[in-house]
């Protein structure tokens, strides 16, 4: 999926809103890879959505505890489950729509620093510590690329700390050497714990072109 295609099809709102087929949805998450502005809509998103629930729950917590009149019943009854999830959704949307019409798309047409640290190909002693918020269902990481030649297109595969494989990305085309690698990553797979990243060119699985070593930690609540 191209960013043009997204943005034409509001791919972002409607893979929130669980709109797309099995299918759909694959090809979207594959375009997240490598859109950091797709990628950063969607992180938005997400702690918005997160927000607004947070509102609703102090708000439905204040209206059970001060039942004292016949609107305070009336209010609490709209807070069941099946009438607030679709309204939620589409409250949580319009907040977001509107924060990025107004303030997040026109920061997102500049350079934007998704990571705050970039991890270089150092020793295991060396690993660097990424703290994520294991209630965001995406996390980003940014690693820094200095390879021996250029290849038309990389392959990373994710191993844990005993070796054992179980995420493999493809990292998309490339004409340089030298490069900073973005990468938005499901949180679910990466628990605290210490990783290796292994770089590939895409049509040479047996070649490693550089090694990577961190560890994930939990870094709580989004603010």
């Amino acid at each position: 999926m191209e960013h043009r295609v997204a943005e034409q099809t509001n791919a972002v709102e409607r893979y929130l809103l669980d709109e797309f087929d099995p299918g759909e949805r694959a090809e979207f998450e594959t375009h997240l890879f490598d859109c950091p502005i797709c990628g950063e809509q969607v992180r938005e998103s997400v702690i918005a959505i997160a927000n607004v629930k947070q509102v609703f729950r102090e708000e439905s917590a204040i209206s059970e505890a001060s039942r004292q009149s016949s609107r305070n019943r009336r209010w609490a009854g709209w807070f069941r489950v099946p009438v607030l999830i679709p309204s939620l959704a589409a409250l949580a949307l319009a907040v977001v729509v509107v924060y990025q019409n107004g303030v997040s798309i026109p920061a997102l047409q500049q350079p934007q620093v998704l990571s705050s640290e970039v991890i270089a190909p150092l020793a295991r002693e060396a690993a660097p510590s990424i703290a994520i918020n294991p209630r965001l269902p995406k996390f980003n990481l940014t690693f820094e690329v200095d390879a021996s030649r250029a290849y038309g297109s990389y392959t990373c595969e994710f191993q844990r700390e005993n070796g054992a494989a179980f995420l493999k990305v493809d990292c998309g085309t490339r004409q340089v050497a030298s490069f900073t690698l973005d990468l938005l990553l499901p949180t679910k797979e990466f628990p605290a714990g210490r990783y290796v990243m292994i770089l590939h060119p895409a049509t040479e699985p047996q070649n490693r072109v550089q090694t990577y070593n961190f560890e994930i930690q939990d870094g709580g609540q989004a603010p």
